[in-house]
Formats: C-alpha cells, sequence, structure tokens
C-alpha cells in the first residue's frame, strides 16, 4: 500500500490530491442514488404521456424535434442558408414525431428542467425509451458530456448540475435547492463550486481550512436527512471520506497511479501551472512503475495486507451480524404490524346501523376536510388554510413539527382518517387502490412510507395508564408477539424509539382518563425521542381547550369538518349496500335532492350521522317509507331501534294509551318491546358518565357491571345489550374478565341524555356532584345537553343555568377579548337548533355570555329575552355584507332587536358593524340598520333625561356603529350616576345629529368615574352630534384631550353651546392644539372653579381672547397652564386674577421663562393667590405674592446660591408659608475611578450646610430634607441620606402625583442627584 504523502514535498499539494481523490469518492456515493432517480423520473415522464397500451418511440433523433434555427445550437446565418450543425443531413431535419410521442418528451423535459434551458446537444432522443441516462443528460452542462452514457462515465460536476437543474430532486433534499447564497446553505452548489477551485487551482496547493471545509460539504450532502442518509452507497462514501481525512485510507500502487494520470491530464490543461507539480507527479508516476515491476514484493505486500483485512473482517463479523440481526428484526416487526393493521384496521363497519357488516376502509372513506389552525401569540385560534396532503400534516423536514393534533366533533372521521392513514401506511406500494385513482388528496403516500414505523394506540384501552412507551407494548407488541419473545422485543423497541423515524397515533385524548390522583393532561412521551419521532393526537375539541393543555404543547393544530365532497361519499356508501342491478348514479342523485330538500346539508360534517341518513333513506325507498325525524335526536333514535332490532325484532308501538317517554321515540317500531332494557342501560350509561370513578366512565368490566342487575338479571342484560351492540365486549389483558362499552360514546350520551329526561330530579344530584369535581369539565357533558334539548326542553333549560354558572365561574373578564371563541355559547346554539328541530316548545336555555354574529343572530335573538336580566357579555359583529349574502340567497332580510333596558349584570357591551343602530327608544327597525340595540324602550323627548339601567357595566365598545345624539347623551347620562368607573373605546362612530347633518365618523376613549367626571382622551374627528351627547348632563369634572394629547375643535358652535350648558361643571382641563378665539372664548362665564389648559407644542397667539375669556370665569378658584413657550400676553392674561391656586409648566421637561418681569408682575397682582406651583427647567428669580402659604417648585437644577436666594424671599413673608422644594442639584460633574460620573462632595455639602443652617433658626421647620441618587442614563433613584423627615411620601393638595412623577421623567439625564424639601417658615414677627 502507498499514501499519497508520498506524492509531494509539501503538505497542502497533498491535500489538493486528497481532494481529487474525496471528489472520487463522493461521486461514487452518489451514481446509485442519482440513478435510481434517474430511472424513476425517466418512469414518470412516460406514464404520464403514454395511454394505456401505446408504445414508447425510438425512431427520433434529438434534431427532428427541434425547430430550425434554435438558439444555441444551429449556425444558421440566414433565412436560407443551410444548418451545418444541429441539422446538417436530411435525417436531421425537423419534423413530428410520427407516434406522437418524443415531442411531449421533449416538453417534458424542459417542463421539468428549473432554468428550461435543457442541454439537447448531450442526449440522444432515440435512446430515450430505452436508457433514462439520456434524459438526465439534458440536465448536465452543454460542454463535455455528449459521449458519457452512463452515471459512472459523468463526474461529480455533472451529476450535481443534474440534481440541481432538474425539478425533480426539489423534494429530495432537506436544504433549498439553488445557485444563489439560500439559509440554510445549498449543500450541491456549495461542493461544485469549493471542488471546481481546488481542481482548477494553478498552484496544486489547498489549505487545512479549505480542505476541512470540503470534507465537511460533502459529508454533509451525503448524510442528508431526506434520503441520502439512508443510501447504502452514500453511507459506504461516508466511511471512506471519515478515513480519507484522518489519512488511514488504504490505496493499492495501481489506485493511486491512476489517480495521478487523472490530475496530470488535468493539470496539462490549465494555463500558468506550476511546473513543479507536474514534475512531482511525473516523477512519482515512474517509481511506482518501477515498484509494480518488482511484482514479487508486491504480491507478498498484499498478500499481508490482505491478511490483515480478513482478520479485520472477522473481527467485525460479530458487529456486521448484529447490524444485520437489527435490520432483519425491524423487517418482521414491520411486518407484523402491518398484519395487524391489516386485521384490526382495515376493515370498518359500514354504519353503526350494522356493526357486523365490515367494508374496506377505502371502499367506505371519505376524503376529509381539514384546516389548519392558527395559535396566535395571545391564544386567539384562527382558520387557516385546507390541509390537502399528507405532506402539509408531516413535514419531516421541519423539526418544529413533530406533536400534531388533530381536533373534531363525534363522529367527524377522526378515527377513519387514522384507519386511513394506517392502510396507507401498510399498503403504500399499491398506488392503483380505487380510493387514489379518485382523487388527488392525500395520494402522496410516500410521505407516510418515510415513516419506518407506525404505532397505532387507542387511548380508550389504556386505562389508568400515562406512558405512551408502555401503551404500545401493551397494544401492539404483547399482540404480535408471543410471550418469550417479548423480553428482547421490548430491548429493540427502545432501539427503535431512538434511531428510527416512527409515527405514533394517539387515538381519543378525550377517551383517556389518568390514574386517580395524577395532574397529567395527556400520556407522557418521555421516552420517546421528539426530534425523530412524530405524534398525532386525535381529540374532541373541548379538550384541546382546556386551559392544561398549554398552547405550547401544541406545535401544529388541525381540524376535521367531516368530508368535503358528500356527493361522492354518499355514492360510495350507496354502492355498497344496493343492488348492484340498480343505477347508482341516479339513486347517489336522488339522494342529494332529499338532503337538499331536508336541509340536512350540515350533516357530512359528521360522515358517521351522515351514513346513517344514507342507510336510513336506502332503507325507507326499499320499504317505500318516507324518512321522517330532525338532524339529530330522531337519527340516534333510528340507529338505537336498528339495534334493538339486532337483539328482538318483535315490533311494538307507542300509541295514547302508552305515549312515549320521549318525542323522538313515537313512530318507532322495535323500541317499545325493549324499552324495559332501554331504560336500565339509559340508568347505567348515566351513572357511568357522571361517575365519580373516572376510569370506569367509558370503559368497564363485568364486574363493575354487575352492581347495577341481580345474578338472573345481569346475563340477560348483558345477552341484549351484546346481541343489538349497543354494548361491545373485548378480553381485557390487564385484568381477569372482560372490558365493556358502548359501541359509541355518542350511543352512551344520547342514553345518558334520555335517562335526564325521564328523571330531571338527577341534575340536582351526580349532574351537579359531577360539575363540582375540579377534574371534570362543564364543556365535557355538551353532547348529552344537545340530546337532551330535542328530549325534554324543560329539563334542558334547568340543566343550561347550571352550566351556565360554571361557564361565568370559569369567565375571567379582566383577561376578556371579544374575538376569543365562545364555546359554551356554541353548545347553546346546538341545543336551540335540535330543539327548534325536534318541535319542543319554551326554549329558556340559560346563557349569560352573548357572542353574536350573522351565523348565529337568529338562535341567540329567540333566548335573549329571557336571559338579558342575568347577562354578562354582549358582542355584537354585524356588517352589511353577511346580510347581503343571505339576501343574495332569496331570503328574506330580517331585522333584529337587542333590548339593554333590563340587563343590570350587564359588564361588557361589543358592538361592531355599519348595520348596528343603537337608540334610546324602541324605534322601528330600517332596512339601512337590521339591527337595533335598544337602551330603553320608553319614549323620551329630543335631549331629554330617559332612565336607563346598566348598573354593573365596565366596558363599552363601539366600533362602526350608529347611534343618536340623545342615545348617546342618554348613555353617558347612566354611567355618570355609577358608583365605579367605566371605559368606552368608540371607534369610527357615527352620531346623529339632532340637527341633521352629513355623516362624521368619531374616535375617542372615554372614561366616566366616580364624583360625575368625564374623561375624554384620544379624540379624533369631533362631531355636533358628540357634543350634543353631554349638552346639560350633570359633569362635575371634564377632561378633553386628543389623539397625541392635543386636539383640535372642528364645530366650535356646537362645543360651545355644550359647554355653557354644563351648569354642575366645576373643574375643566383641555389639551389643545390651537388656541382659536372660538375655542377660547367657549370658556366665557362658565362657572367653573377649576380650569386646565396644555397648549401642545403652541405658543399663545391670541392673549387678548385668552385673557377676556379667564376675566369672565368669577368662580375660578384654581388655574393650571402648561405652554410650550411663554409670552407677554400669557402673563397679561393672568395679571389681577382672583385665583387662589395657580400652576405653571410646559410638556418637555420645566417651564423656559423669556419673560420674567411680566410674569414677576402677574405674580404680584395676585392678591388672593395662596398656593403657587412651577415646574421650571432653570430657577427663575420672582417676586412672591404676599397672600402665598403654599410654595411647590420643581426645577431641573438648582444652584446653592440660587437656593438660598429662594429661601431669603420665603423668609421676609409676613405669614406662615409651607413649601416643597424638588430639584437637582448643581450638575458640577467628575469621572471617580468606578467611572461612574457624580457631585462632587464638595459641591453637595454646599446643600447640607444650608440645611443645617435652617435647622438653627427659630422660625424655619424643615420637615424633610432627603438626597437621591442615581447611576448615569438610570430612571431608579435611590436614598442617600433622608435626613429629617417627620412625614411621608403622600402629597396635599399643592403637588400633584402625576405631576411629580413626570418631573422625575423629564429631569435631564446628566443630574444624577437631587434633592427632596419640605419647610414650614414662620414670619420672624411671630416667632
Amino acid at each position: 500500500m502507498v499514501s499519497l504523502a508520498d506524492v509531494f514535498t509539501e503538505s497542502e499539494r497533498t491535500n489538493w490530491l486528497k481532494v481529487w481523490l474525496a471528489i472520487d469518492i463522493a461521486k461514487s456515493g452518489l451514481e446509485q442514488f442519482v440513478e435510481n432517480e434517474a430511472k424513476t423520473l425517466h418512469g414518470n415522464i412516460y406514464n404520464a404521456i403514454l395511454p394505456s397500451g401505446a408504445v414508447a418511440c425510438i425512431g427520433c433523433l434529438t434534431a427532428n424535434l427541434l425547430k430550425c434555427p434554435s438558439p444555441g445550437l444551429c449556425n444558421k446565418r440566414g433565412a436560407h442558408s443551410p444548418c451545418t450543425s444541429m441539422h446538417d443531413t436530411p435525417l436531421k431535419q425537423p419534423r413530428p414525431c410520427p407516434a406522437n410521442v418524443c415531442t411531449k418528451v421533449l416538453v417534458e423535459i424542459q417542463n421539468q428542467h428549473k432554468f428550461s434551458n435543457p442541454s439537447w446537444k448531450n442526449t440522444l432522443a432515440n435512446h430515450w425509451a430505452t436508457c433514462p441516462w439520456q434524459i438526465a443528460k439534458a440536465y448536465l452542462p452543454p460542454d463535455g458530456y455528449t459521449e458519457k452514457s452512463s452515471v459512472q462515465d459523468t463526474d461529480l460536476n455533472g451529476i450535481i448540475s443534474f440534481m440541481m437543474n432538474c425539478k425533480h430532486f426539489n423534494n429530495k433534499f432537506s436544504f433549498p435547492i439553488a445557485s444563489g447564497k439560500t439559509q440554510p446553505p445549498c449543500l450541491l452548489t456549495k461542493a461544485r463550486e469549493l471542488c471546481r477551485t481546488a481542481r482548477h487551482s494553478s498552484t496544486c496547493k489547498v489549505t487545512d481550512t479549505d480542505l476541512q471545509d470540503i470534507f465537511m460539504t460533502l459529508t454533509s450532502l451525503l448524510t442528508d436527512t431526506l434520503c441520502l442518509a439512508h443510501d447504502v452507497a452514500a453511507r459506504e462514501a461516508v466511511r471512506k471520506l471519515a478515513q480519507l481525512q484522518t489519512d488511514v485510507l488504504k490505496l493499492t500502487t495501481e489506485e493511486i497511479v491512476n489517480l495521478l494520470e487523472a490530475a496530470q491530464d488535468k493539470l496539462q490543461k490549465v494555463e500558468n501551472i506550476t511546473e513543479t507539480a507536474i514534475d512531482e507527479i511525473r516523477i512519482y508516476i515512474e517509481n511506482c512503475r518501477k515498484d509494480l515491476s518488482a511484482h514479487t514484493d508486491t504480491f507478498k505486500l498484499e498478500l499481508s495486507e490482505h491478511t490483515g483485512k480478513c482478520k479485520k473482517e472477522l473481527d467485525g463479523h460479530f458487529q456486521k451480524s448484529t447490524e444485520s440481526n437489527y435490520y432483519h428484526f425491524c423487517e418482521d416487526f414491520r411486518r407484523r404490524l402491518k398484519a395487524l393493521y391489516n386485521e384490526t384496521s382495515s376493515h370498518g363497519p359500514l354504519s353503526n346501523l350494522r356493526q357486523s357488516i365490515d367494508k374496506h376502509i377505502t371502499d367506505i372513506y371519505g376524503t376529509p376536510k381539514l384546516h389548519r389552525i392558527q395559535i396566535d401569540q395571545d391564544g386567539k385560534r384562527l382558520q387557516k388554510e385546507r390541509v390537502l396532503t399528507y405532506k402539509e400534516i408531516f413535514n419531516l423536514a421541519d423539526n418544529s413539527n413533530r406533536r400534531i393534533y388533530l381536533q373534531g366533533e363525534p363522529g367527524s372521521g377522526k378515527s377513519t382518517f387514522s384507519a386511513m392513514l394506517v392502510h396507507d401506511w401498510s399498503h403504500g406500494n399499491e398506488v392503483s387502490s380505487a380510493y387514489h385513482s379518485e382523487t388527488t388528496a392525500f395520494d402522496d403516500v410516500l410521505t407516510i412510507q418515510k415513516f419506518k414505523f407506525l404505532f397505532l394506540i387507542t387511548l380508550r384501552d389504556a386505562r389508568r395508564q400515562t406512558d405512551v412507551t408502555e401503551m404500545i407494548k401493551k397494544q401492539l407488541i404483547d399482540t404480535t408477539f408471543s410471550e418469550d419473545e417479548r423480553a428482547d422485543v421490548y430491548r429493540r423497541f427502545v432501539q427503535i424509539m431512538n434511531t428510527e423515524i416512527c409515527l405514533v397515533i394517539r387515538e381519543g385524548l378525550d377517551e383517556w382518563i389518568p390514574p386517580d390522583g395524577s395532574k397529567l393532561t395527556e400520556p407522557s412521551m418521555a421516552e420517546i425521542q421528539t426530534n425523530i419521532c412524530t405524534i398525532l393526537t386525535t381529540s374532541r375539541p373541548w379538550k384541546l381547550s382546556d386551559e392544561l393543555i398549554k398552547n405550547l404543547q401544541i406545535e401544529s393544530l388541525l381540524q376535521i369538518d367531516g368530508i368535503s365532497d358528500p356527493y361522492t361519499f354518499s355514492e360510495n356508501i350507496i354502492r355498497c349496500i344496493i343492488d348492484q342491478t340498480k343505477d347508482i348514479v341516479e339513486t347517489a342523485h336522488n339522494f342529494e335532492l332529499f338532503v337538499e330538500d331536508r336541509e340536512l346539508e350540515s350533516l357530512s360534517s359528521s360522515p358517521m350521522l351522515y351514513t346513517l341518513v344514507i342507510c336510513t333513506w336506502v332503507n325507507s325507498i326499499e320499504r317505500d317509507e318516507t324518512f321522517k325525524g330532525s338532524p339529530s335526536c330522531a337519527l340516534y333514535t333510528t340507529l338505537l331501534e336498528s339495534l334493538c332490532k339486532n337483539a328482538n325484532s318483535v315490533t311494538g308501538y307507542f300509541n295514547d294509551l302508552n305515549p312515549p317517554p320521549v318525542r323522538c321515540f313515537s313512530g318507532t317500531s322495535y323500541i317499545q318491546p325493549n324499552i324495559k332494557h332501554l331504560n336500565k342501560l339509559a340508568d347505567i350509561a348515566c351513572k357511568f358518565l357522571f361517575s365519580s370513578e373516572r376510569e370506569s366512565s367509558i370503559v368497564f368490566n363485568d364486574i363493575t357491571l354487575s352492581n347495577y342487575f341481580s345474578p338472573d338479571e345481569f346475563e340477560v342484560f348483558k345477552a341484549f345489550a351484546l346481541n343489538a351492540g349497543i354494548l361491545t365486549n373485548r378480553k381485557d389483558k390487564s385484568q381477569t374478565g372482560s372490558a365493556n362499552s358502548f359501541v359509541h360514546k355518542t350511543v352512551q350520551e344520547l342514553l345518558a341524555a334520555y335517562h335526564i329526561a325521564c328523571n330531571p330530579y338527577v341534575i340536582d344530584g351526580i349532574i351537579s356532584m359531577y360539575l363540582e369535581r375540579p377534574s371534570t369539565s362543564y364543556l365535557d357533558i355538551s353532547q348529552v345537553f344537545i340530546f337532551l334539548c330535542g328530549m325534554n326542553i324543560s329539563a334542558a333549560n334547568k340543566l343550561s343555568t347550571l352550566l351556565d354558572q360554571y361557564d361565568v365561574t370559569h369567565y375571567h373578564f379582566e383577561n376578556w377579548n371579544p374575538s376569543d371563541p365562545c364555546v359554551f355559547q356554541s353548545i347553546i346554539q346546538s341545543g336551540i337548533r335540535e330543539a327548534a328541530a325536534s318541535n319542543q316548545d319554551g326554549i329558556q336555555l340559560k346563557l349569560s355570555q352573548f357572542h353574536i354574529d350573522d351565523s348565529n343572530i337568529r338562535d341567540l335573538n329567540d333566548i335573549w329575552s329571557t336571559n338579558k336580566f342575568n347577562t354578562k357579555v354582549l358582542y355584537v359583529k354585524i356588517y352589511p355584507s353577511d346580510f347581503s349574502s343571505s339576501s343574495t340567497r332569496g331570503e328574506p332580510r330580517s331585522n333584529f332587536e337587542f333590548d339593554l333596558s333590563s340587563c343590570p349584570k350587564l359588564k361588557a357591551l361589543c358592538l361592531s358593524g355599519s348595520d348596528i343602530w343603537l337608540t334610546d327608544t324602541a324605534s322601528p327597525a330600517t332596512t339601512q340598520f337590521p339591527v337595533r340595540i335598544v337602551l330603553n324602550r320608553t319614549d323620551s323627548a329630543p335631549c331629554a333625561d330617559p332612565s336607563i339601567v346598566l348598573s354593573s357595566i365596565e366596558y363599552i365598545n363601539l366600533e362602526e356603529v350608529t347611534c343618536s345624539s340623545t342615545c348617546l347623551r342618554s348613555l353617558f347620562s347612566t354611567l355618570l350616576t355609577l358608583d365605579h368607573e367605566v371605559r368606552c373605546e368608540l371607534h369610527s362612530w357615527n352620531i346623529k345629529s339632532c340637527g341633521g347633518g352629513s355623516d362624521i365618523r368619531t374616535s375617542a376613549n372615554i372614561t366616566t368615574g366616580l364624583n360625575n367626571k368625564l374623561n375624554v382622551q384620544c379624540l379624533w374627528n369631533d362631531s355636533p352630534g358628540l357634543w350634543e351627547s353631554i349638552l346639560g348632563l350633570n359633569i362635575n369634572s371634564l377632561s378633553l384631550s386628543g389623539q397625541f394629547g392635543g386636539w383640535t375643535v372642528n364645530h366650535v358652535e356646537a362645543f360651545s353651546k355644550s359647554l355653557a350648558s354644563l351648569t354642575q361643571l366645576e373643574t375643566l382641563c383641555i389639551s389643545l392644539y390651537e388656541d382659536s378665539p372660538g375655542l377660547l372664548e367657549s370658556l366665557r362665564g362658565l362657572n367653573i372653579k377649576s380650569l386646565s389648559l396644555e397648549f401642545v407644542g403652541l405658543i399663545l397667539n391670541h392673549g387678548e381672547s385668552f385673557s377676556q375669556s379667564l376675566t369672565s370665569l368669577t368662580q375660578l378658584d384654581t388655574l393650571s397652564i402648561s405652554v410650550y413657550e411663554d409670552s407677554p400676553s400669557l402673563w397679561e392674561a393672568v395679571h389681577g386674577l382672583k385665583i387662589k391656586s395657580l400652576k405653571l409648566s410646559d410638556e418637555f421637561g420645566g417651564l423656559r421663562v423669556s419673560h420674567l418681569e411680566s410674569l414677576s408682575q402677574s405674580l404680584s397682582s395676585l392678591t388672593q393667590l395662596e398656593k403657587l406651583t412651577i415646574h421650571v427647567y432653570k430657577y427663575i428669580d420672582i417676586q412672591l405674592p404676599q397672600s402665598l402659604r403654599y410654595l411647590t417648585i420643581y426645577c431641573n437644577e438648582l444652584h446653592q446660591s440660587e437656593l438660598r436666594n429662594l429661601l431669603n424671599k420665603m423668609y421676609v413673608c409676613t405669614q406662615p408659608i409651607e413649601s416643597r422644594l424638588e430639584f437637582g442639584c448643581e450638575s458640577n460633574l467628575e469621572f471617580g475611578c468606578t467611572s461612574f460620573v457624580h457631585i462632587k462632595h464638595s459641591t453637595l455639602e454646599k446643600y447640607t450646610d444650608i440645611q443645617q443652617e435652617l435647622e438653627q433658626l427659630k422660625n424655619v421647620n424643615v420637615k424633610r430634607f432627603r438626597i437621591y441618587d442615581r447611576r448615569p442614563g438610570s430612571d431608579t433613584w435611590s436614598v442617600r441620606d433622608i435626613g429629617v423627615v417627620d412625614d411621608d411620601d403622600n402629597d396635599d393638595d399643592s403637588v400633584y402625583y402625576k405631576k411629580y412623577n413626570y418631573f422625575l421623567c423629564k429631569m435631564d439625564p446628566v443630574i444624577t442627584n437631587r434633592i427632596s424639601m419640605r419647610l414650614q417658615i414662620m414670619p420672624a414677627s411671630v416667632s
């Protein structure tokens, strides 16, 4: 053996030679995979174009199929000049294929080319039919591959080009195939570029880093998880690459000579090649040939090598034997699983009418209607796109899609879909099945075949079991292997779950019962490698709405809503049950007419019920009878009657002397003779379903069942139930005896509802106790409730009251979202429809939370009047398109009214839609507004005060709703009288003015609170109707602001009129974008005591008007002004006012005073001013009024000299004065050793000196002197020195806590120390 390191004297050139060998090894690993795919592509093309029985053509040349001239192929210079390349002979002239085959093949080849530009020069059309590689050559580079007749003759560059240019390979790799940079990267592109660079190197050198990159790229390509990781040749190539990378790969002299000669040939074609490299290769080849002449020594060496190889083979024999045994075990296990599934899952009953009549799953299967459900971050679930392929369900390339949940209502087809999935896995190669030949949905059975194993477990048979692997052992392994084999199978099963790609189907999560005391919401999957194992779980929706099952556990949620093509499904079922001499198509058409006539289309969402209807209809037409009954109770009564007939065919009837216990039993023939048995079954069904022993609620043994009978009765009863098919009986491996269950949980629920209908007292008994247990869900009994609505509406009304109590308890108003699905309401809606279809009178079902839209408004409007007194949430969403769709179907346009006059418990009112009219009186409905929300049914005069009662309302949301100003005024009038705050969000709502006018869409957030407060924020686009709505209201405090703080009034006259009518108004706060004269004039003459004006980003421009308005406010006591920049006119407007409190600030960190003298003069003129609050950026030297008693100053930065100046002004006051000073310390900064900026200690000490001086004065009481620190850039302050404190942090009337926080928020970030002071200064004469 020889070593590559012996060829060159430089290691980087040895690396270059390794690249050559690595490329050959990688090519050998790809050859078989690419050849197989080329054959598959060849077969797909010919299967697509050849009709049945047609023969392929072998007589056309490539030139015959291409027009002349063809760009890039023909060198034809003019229209009449001859072509001397592609079409250079008479036999190569363009013509159509005589068999009309080759032209289609050419089109298919071009369609499969990613760039629609095949290399036609490479390929021979006359060999297309017999040689798949001739088709593959069309995807190779255009030059250098004409003579390559097989994949073995083609180099790695050509093989990679085939895979990159042919669309057939798009789903063969886990990464996207692209020539540019992608994420994740395309390994094909990267491998091709690295190898090209290395092989065409003029220096014949490759660095160690580049070499490792090449090894990593080639290895990653050959181990791609989608296909190549399972290819034998690719695995062998990976092994050789690893040996080459670690210099343990052994080469014969002949192998290395061939490698060097190939490299030498390539180098001679490269320009600027280093002659040293060629010489070294030439010398090494000559030496190798000399070595070959010494054949004896070579033979001995090879013999020695062979001996060593044999020894290694013997040493590895045991390992290979183990691997072989594991492989054969897996194949045997798969075979046994498929045999088991073929016996237990490939057939199913045609319908519940005849459980014993089995049909193959493909005969009774209908394509399911599957949708993906998107779970948003807020928990909202939205139905998204249809799912039509297995690949869309099982995206094996996405590790985040391993936990899949399929939800569906009872009978919607969950179990049948699981059975079909198992069938497709077991019979994936039988693609000619009747089912898949008629539909393209879920025909990608190869996706299922990628799962090495499929384990189907039924959770109803896994009582008290918590681990999925244990369930697989009990239900599958123990069934398919003998007791002697199981120990070894268990051990290998663990290896399978850790290494193989598996699919586990957990069927019926809602029927699984955990052990007592367990808090598990689903069986544990702790021993399953979820990165390679996919879990599909089926369940009813109520189970997945359980809060204990977190949304993060659900990586993919699907919903099954029955069958997508009811007609084809019904045709298949009819084909299974009628005489084959009859016309199947005509019979199916007649059934379709029957379904349309009886409006039973919705039953297609339940294939079980739909099949029941088909079978019942077929039986009725064969007996020349008319099908009767409601969609649910009557249908299941028909099922129940058919089951009774199986055990006892004696007929009997209910009549006037012997009336039926429930209405749906009337007209039956086989129930009356078996009524005693059914009554007993109903009693048992109810007690088991609501049993405290949850593990026996669905599946129960003979011992448990016998508790309800005497020994003689038990055998008779059980024989009847089993013969009828109402109960099923199976061997229970975990314990002695048998496991019993009702044939379907829905049958058990029907019988339980029947028992409750006949014995309503059980609602207060076992049902009430059942609901009190924390481990149960009130939503679990939804189907029982729906059946009860069709049997005994009085009992259903009573049960709905109990269920509604639990729904209200479960509901958290503070987290309420109007778009959240209301599961309980959907149950009530189903109950209403069931009761109406069953001709039940007195429907008064209880519902406290109404979510109304066009799909349910008719049902819920019927029960609104009996529920409005206890209603807590009303959400109505109606838009014109919702009703116009019904009009286009010929349905009359309906009008609906919801009266709120008797809703004392209503907490949330949400109205959305331009078809909604909110009114305060019982005015007649109009076609423009088909939905009316009435606040008060008593008539009231315009702009009067009607009395309405919404005493518990906390939240109102109106979106695109229309109402009158009088209606809104009535609403506000009520809200102002409540003892709690109410939040109103009004979006683009149209307020009709009493004076008419065009529609104006207004938005605002309005809050009403205690003491008759009305706060209007985010006001946008005010309207006359809005101002009319507050006309004359008993408002004590009114606050108005816009979307971004400020607000522009568009309707001054209406605003002024309403403002003047507020005779009780004492406090007015307005945030403005402009100071229009009209707006300022609207303030004149008001009797308000407090006025706050914030001019957002404005300078006061109309000072005279402002001054006149302020002067006219004779009752004004408190004035607060926030302005962007002061002006003389602003201070002149304040001059001489009789106010007692004044607050001055701005919105950007403190008022910057430019007209100090004018301000001082105005302050001096305020002879009655007692409280002054100023927020300034820098200290201002003002003269304090002698009447002042309370002074509050917020200052961004106050020097110690300025502080002394301010204190001196307070010393000379002639009456006691209390002050609060909040200020930043002088920013004399330095950098300390800890890199934190801080005040020099000498500067800070000057402030503490002032404190000490104050404490020495007899007429000064220092209540607080507190120093705060913070780090630069931080908003968090910490107390350095509490100092003198005899009060807490509660602010008195002179300081608003909001202003204090605002001051801290706006403080210059460079300030790292601040001081809080509170002083009480007595006049010197008093002290």
